[in-house]
């Protein structure tokens, strides 16, 4: 299974949020689930566990979760820069799914939060789909394998 062996960090300010994550989470079979409800003890988590991915909301209370999640992005914030990162959203406004890409973030969930969109996501973070060569993201596919 996906999780299998490894642990994920959810932090949301709202228990049955918490909850309902983590029970998908427990049935995509992780190890351990570290539950948080806000940014302060997300970073605790982080600096104390390893985790191996991370399902943050975008509103966590007084520091928001981008903040936390631009933190660990910069390195300011354990475990490491690349953690893959899930952002749990209201709103998946232009604006939002912008910043989100400039954070690098592995995907953007909305609420209320349906268990398949969130599998996939999760899927998706740990197990990315192999790089696409430049050539072939740009070049038309008439062009390639044609001497320049």
């Amino acid at each position: 299974m996906i999780g299998r062996g490894k642990t994920v960090l959810v932090a949301d300010p709202a228990e049955l949020v918490r909850q309902m994550v983590s029970s998908s989470l427990r049935g995509l079979q992780f190890e351990r689930v570290v539950t948080v409800e806000d940014a302060e003890d997300a970073e605790r988590a982080l600096e104390s566990a390893t985790i191996d991915l991370a399902v943050i909301d975008w509103e966590l209370g007084r520091r928001s979760g981008f903040d936390l999640a631009a933190d660990i992005r910069i390195g300011r914030v354990p475990p490491r820069l690349d953690l893959p990162i899930i952002m749990l959203v209201w709103s998946a406004a232009p604006r939002r799914v912008l910043a989100a890409q400039g954070l690098k973030l592995n995907g953007l969930v909305a609420k209320p939060l349906s268990r398949d969109a969130l599998e996939r996501k999760v899927a998706t973070a740990l197990n990315p789909p192999p790089a696409m060569p430049v050539a072939q993201r740009i070049a038309p596919k008439r062009f390639l394998g044609q001497a320049l």
